[in-house]
């Protein structure tokens, strides 16, 4: 086990769309790792993966993967369905384990998960990236201090066009294999509402629209332990947005996580429409313009985010610190999708046990 400074070797199971647009990019600009193995049991994408990034060694097996020599870390990129047998197996060589969302697909997984970590000094982690981008962490900072003073409900909606795509793999459209936007999309934000509110959720009602496949679109209501509602709403067959919006009693906070310049302050004494909120949007506009233009020739804010993730991961390793996204976090946010499951399937509310 890695206990110093040392450069951190990283080995990427499974290298997909997530793995070769986000990870493997985030991490080629950090010189405290070094990503020197990957696995996928297509031996073409492991190929693909290995030349683009120049990675010298490659395998159709998580298994064989997990011997190669002087592995620090693993990353399990593999689809939802697997990812509980390879991060056990990965914690059983005592390698540290980057775990993507969702965790797993049951909480008998996400239990079993948890105590195996509790038995190793490994050390596991949940790849909600989200909590590492850059407006997430302003806004947390604003709702921490109060700036909205007390909450009363969140508006959010969480869009793209993936579902659109005919060679999607078969696994993105079923529910049983982690599919729909309740497990792909919404846990996302099932991770972010408890981790910007600093709350439990509480209840959960769906309803949900398949097509396609299963659950393209979904209506989601929620109440969070400390009273705040949310109404939220995903689809996979539309455009691109990615916003959240705050109403507290002080004023309004709008998050966008597309925008470099999207995080919007609404004090209650000021109309959103009047002419001093625009000329006040439009200097934070100006001033946020060479923070963007650096943003950009960086990847933008959604590669920076997993950058960042990956040096918190990496930092944790080195000194030894307990990460930030736990696996506490990854079965409460299993919970919430299974419980946004079941509220779809019955039509009815669903509470969720502390």
């Amino acid at each position: 086990m890695t206990t110093h400074r040392a450069r951190i070797t990283l080995g990427m199971i499974g290298c997909g769309w997530v793995t070769q647009t986000w990870h493997l990019p985030a991490l080629r600009g950090l010189s405290d790792a070094e990503v020197v193995a990957v696995a996928d049991c297509d031996a073409r994408q492991a190929r693909l993966a290995a030349e683009r990034f120049h990675i010298p060694h490659r395998y159709e097996t998580a298994a064989a993967l997990l011997k190669h020599p002087g592995l620090d870390a693993v990353a399990v990129c593999v689809p939802p369905q697997h990812h509980v047998e390879i991060a056990l197996a990965a914690l059983k060589t005592d390698k540290h384990v980057l775990i993507e969302k969702p965790m797993a697909l049951s909480l008998d997984g996400c239990d079993a998960l948890a105590e195996r970590a509790k038995e190793t000094s490994a050390l596991v982690m949940v790849g909600f990236n989200l909590r590492w981008h850059r407006l997430v962490r302003q806004a947390r900072t604003d709702l921490h201090n109060g700036a909205l003073g007390r909450l009363s409900m969140i508006r959010a909606a969480f869009t793209n066009g993936v579902y659109r795509d005919t060679g999607l793999p078969a696994w993105r459209r079923h529910r049983a294999f982690g599919g729909g936007v309740l497990q792909d999309m919404a846990v996302h934000h099932f991770d972010l509402w408890r981790f910007l509110l600093e709350s439990e959720i509480e209840e959960i009602l769906v309803i949900a629209q398949p097509g396609s496949w299963e659950d393209e679109t979904a209506a989601v209501t929620a109440r969070m332990a400390n009273s705040v509602l949310i109404s939220a709403a995903y689809s996979a067959r539309t455009t691109d947005n990615h916003e959240m919006e705050f109403y507290g009693e002080t004023g309004r906070l709008r998050l966008s996580c597309y925008r470099f310049d999207g995080l919007e302050r609404h004090p209650l004494s000021r109309s959103s429409g009047g002419m001093a909120a625009r000329v006040s949007r439009l200097a934070s506009r100006v001033r946020d313009v060479p923070h963007a233009w650096s943003a950009v020739r960086h990847g933008g804010e959604m590669l920076a985010s997993y950058r960042a993730q990956w040096r918190h991961f990496i930092a944790c390793i080195q000194q030894r610190i307990p990460v930030e996204c736990t696996v506490e976090d990854g079965w409460r946010a299993v919970q919430a999708a299974l419980a946004a499951i079941e509220s779809a399937s019955s039509k009815r509310p669903v509470t969720l046990r502390r």
